[in-house]
């Protein structure tokens, strides 16, 4: 068993649950992990044997960061990239409510912005995620046959998949990131720094990287559907704590996370579904509205972004 493994082992230990992928579904190292990780909305799952990691790794400590003279550099210098450029939601944006500076994309942008290598891996983090989407759908009381219209065909190319990249600046005094849940189905996070902190019953608790896994969570998509079933999943609050400077350094924190995420082609997806076994599906909300407030209440600095 690796060091790296064994880790992971250890932080399961200490209360937050530990899967692996295997031949299309989620093996837990406790015999309820699924049951609690479900409950607790997020879970560390062990990376895939063979996907690099190195290319995101790479934009997340640049994308921000002027592109040298004279020469090209891939993966700095996509401050201009903007939602003028790219449309609703997408590129580069700064807020001074928070630390963070954030690059957005879909996947309809990954091969004509991104460095060929970081697209690559974009690619491999979407298939990861639904298939961790798969697995979970599989151990719910959802029959099969609704799956593609009960989460907005997310788990097929007419879904929303974003590969975001944060970078947190110590020397601004703001908060790190705002109290928020995410949107839609399933996030894969890649984080190296500790920072993250989720609410259980009203406290908040550390979920520290641990190398070799990544840390997933699900949207509030995800809860709206499942909340009347057996099997109810938690859409969980969480933010980054304000990152400081120590013995005058400014060590920067960065992460990135694939996110999935309805269609938001109305003839597509109508909207956000809750599922009852008794009666079926319900229309609640639709998408793009919902998306709007979540993101508009995350980055504002006197609101939350719940719903």
């Amino acid at each position: 068993m690796n060091t790296a493994w064994e880790q992971a082992r250890t932080a399961s230990r200490q209360g937050w649950q530990l899967a692996e992928l295997r031949h299309g579904g989620l093996v837990f190292t406790a015999e309820d992990g699924l049951r609690r990780a479900l409950e607790d909305g997020f879970f560390y799952v062990k990376r895939p044997v063979g996907l690099d990691l190195s290319a995101g790794d790479r934009f997340a400590r640049g994308f921000y960061l002027p592109a040298p003279r004279g020469h090209t550099d891939p993966y700095r210098g996509y401050r201009g990239w903007t939602s003028e450029q790219l449309g609703p939601r997408q590129g580069y944006f700064c807020r001074d409510a928070d630390q963070t500076e954030q690059f957005f994309l879909t996947s309809t942008w990954w091969n004509r912005v991104y460095p060929v290598a970081l697209a690559r891996q974009a690619e491999a983090m979407r298939d990861f995620a639904l298939d961790i989407q798969r697995a979970v759908l599989a151990r719910l009381d959802l029959p099969c046959e609704l799956w593609h219209e009960a989460t907005g065909h997310s788990l097929t190319p007419q879904g929303t998949h974003t590969l975001t990249f944060n970078h947190f600046r110590p020397e601004v005094a703001a908060r790190g990131l705002n109290i928020h849940k995410d949107s839609g189905w399933v996030t894969v996070l890649r984080s190296t720094e500790a920072g993250l902190e989720v609410d259980r019953d009203g406290d908040w608790y550390a979920i520290d990287p641990i190398p070799g896994t990544f840390i997933v969570n699900f949207g509030c998509a995800m809860e709206i559907l499942t909340r009347s079933t057996t099997t109810p999943v938690a859409a969980v609050a969480h933010r980054v704590v304000r990152q400081t400077c120590h013995d005058g350094a400014k060590p920067d924190r960065f992460s990135y996370a694939l996110f999935v995420d309805s269609s938001l082609d109305n003839s597509v997806c109508p909207g956000l579904f809750t599922y009852d076994p008794r009666t079926g599906l319900q229309l609640e909300t639709g998408f793009g509205d919902f998306l709007d407030d979540i993101l508009d209440n995350t980055y504002r600095q006197d609101t939350t972004g719940l719903y």
